[in-house]
């Protein structure tokens, strides 16, 4: 066989067992692999602007009041943020669902509330209390070191907190 042909059977062959690893690659890449939650919100929000400490620097509690005392941290009233945002960005156009919501001044006023997804819902079996996670003095910060990311969080890594805590991890603490 003369060495063309050779090398083109050679390149046939690669091309047929190379080409099911691309699509198979390609099916699990946009079909199966794990995405980052970006839910569609009602308006676009970014704990940064409100938490860093050269922007406005608003404790978490000031807004997620379930945080200090309940097992969630709670979504805040279209209220709590009107309270605010009547005097602050009050004509910005991003804010018209805001205004829509809890501004009764506003022309564009509904009284429907503003429908919130949550970005990182734990599982069903999964309890966790935030109350006591604050009263044991730990900063929202240690777990929401960048609130507007998704969080990373795994068992393992609650157990390792638990670990070098010298909390307890058994089961029941968590699953129910």
């Amino acid at each position: 066989m003369p060495a063309k042909a050779t090398k083109s059977r050679a390149t046939t062959i690669a091309l047929y067992l190379t080409l099911p690893l691309v699509l198979l690659g390609g099916v699990y890449y946009y079909g199966y692999r794990e995405r980052p939650h970006r839910p569609v919100q009602p308006l676009p929000f970014s704990h940064a602007t409100h938490t860093d400490t050269d922007k406005a620097a608003i404790p978490c509690a000031a807004c997620h009041r379930g945080a200090e005392h309940a097992s969630g941290a709670g979504m805040p009233a279209d209220s709590t943020c009107m309270q605010c945002h009547l005097h602050v960005l009050p004509a910005d156009a991003r804010l018209a669902p805001l205004h829509a919501a809890a501004n009764p001044h506003s022309s564009a006023y509904t009284g429907e509330p503003l429908r919130w997804v949550r970005s990182a819902p734990l599982p069903a079996h999964v309890h966790f209390h935030h109350g006591q996670h604050t009263r044991a003095g730990i900063a929202c910060a240690r777990c929401h070191p960048t609130p507007d990311a998704q969080l990373p969080h795994s068992m393992s890594s609650c157990l390792d907190c638990h670990r070098k805590e010298a909390v307890p991890t058994d089961c029941s603490r968590c699953h129910h």
